[in-house]
């Protein structure tokens, strides 16, 4: 058995497709299965999950990068 295992990290932003990590790169990664509150955006973050569309990830587990 395969599953597409990813781990992101990037800026977490909010745009109209919803919650979205910016990578470095400027790479746009959606999440889903996550509902942040408003005090986590604009944060750099790390997310793990598993992909499941071309620029989607379901989320298993989300942490703010220490500063």
């Amino acid at each position: 058995m395969t599953t597409n295992r990813k781990r992101i990290s990037g800026r977490l932003e909010h745009l109209p497709r919803g919650a979205v990590i910016v990578t470095v790169a400027g790479d746009h990664w959606v999440l889903e299965d996550y509902e942040p509150s408003n005090e986590d955006f604009g944060f750099e973050v790390t997310a793990e999950g598993i992909v499941v569309g071309f620029d989607r990830l379901r989320v298993e587990w989300l942490g703010q990068v220490p500063a």
